[in-house]
């Protein structure tokens, strides 16, 4: 079915999917992909508190998904190749029926981080596609064991410390926004597209002054791991601007890295905003680390 693979990493999670497979609706911990405008794969996750019953979640997954539906949901006992491919999990399986589409997944369990997980496939039945069903459940890893974070959607990929805060995300025509907080900071990351008719043979100085969180500052250019970039900082001055500022509601210490992709056609940013000083070391580590693919 495809020789080709991306990995899909959002909010935790991450897996291998088909190429040709879009993601085509994402929340915070919901995903569904699709293939040809057609769905293909949902996943749902989130953390549990208490006692985990692969029951009372197939009752609520029943109580959700059969009024839009209106078809029904059973138990599924997961055939071996299934239960091998999820090994690592508590597993339980699910099938369900409709007018003109049926699909199965399976409920997941970790010990380890105590999330729950929920993947489907719409129904699809081939040996070659069982094949990439398997792929796909054997890549699917719900925590990361050093500490940081993978995201890669769409065009971009990003690692990130584990105690920074999914707050909210934008995917629009030509920008993203993925923003971030940790208790302390907020932190955005921004992919602009197409670079070359954005800026129109203009530099990125220009470009920072079309951006109203940017306007403020003339940055100068710089290059950055063989990127034109610009980059600069704000933050009060003096013992007595640092007291006021801390008293204020809004933040007084801003960073800045606006970057060009040239190969790649994309325009990548990260800001931070903070009433406390920032940490610039980590915010540069955040910058190296996030690409455009």
């Amino acid at each position: 079915m495809t020789n080709k693979w991306k990995q899909v990493a959002w909010n935790g999670i991450r897996f291998k999917a088909p190429a040709e497979w879009e993601v085509s609706k994402i929340d915070s911990r919901h995903l569904i992909l699709e293939r040809e405008a057609e769905p293909v794969m949902e996943v749902k996750w989130g953390s549990v508190k208490g006692a985990f019953s692969h029951k009372a979640h197939l009752k609520r997954l029943v109580a959700s998904q059969s009024r839009k539906l209106k078809g029904r949901i059973a138990e599924w006992f997961l055939p071996p190749p299934w239960e091998k491919a999820l090994a690592g999990f508590e597993a339980s399986g699910f099938l369900w029926q409709a007018d003109n589409v049926s699909g199965r997944g399976a409920i997941l369990f970790c010990q380890a981080c105590r999330n729950a997980t929920l993947i489907q496939f719409f129904e699809e039945s081939s040996v070659k596609y069982e094949r990439v069903l398997l792929t796909v459940l054997k890549s699917f890893q719900d925590h990361f064991r050093d500490g940081r974070i993978l995201w890669s959607i769409f065009d971009i990929k990003v690692r990130l410390p584990e105690g920074l805060r999914l707050v909210r995300h934008r995917f629009e025509v030509g920008k993203y926004e993925l923003v971030f907080n940790d208790g302390l900071q907020n932190i955005h990351l921004q992919r602009w597209a197409p670079a070359a008719a954005i800026l129109g043979g203009r530099d990125l100085r220009w470009f920072s002054g079309t951006i109203p969180e940017f306007a403020a500052g003339q940055p100068p250019l710089l290059v950055v791991d063989d990127s034109n970039a610009v980059e600069w900082s704000i933050s009060p001055a003096g013992k007595w601007g640092r007291m006021i500022c801390s008293l204020k509601v809004k933040p007084s210490y801003f960073w800045f890295r606006l970057w060009h992709l040239e190969d790649k056609n994309r325009i990548l940013s990260v800001r931070a905003e903070s009433k406390h000083p920032l940490d610039f070391q980590l915010l540069k580590r955040i910058s190296t680390g996030y690409d455009s693919l």
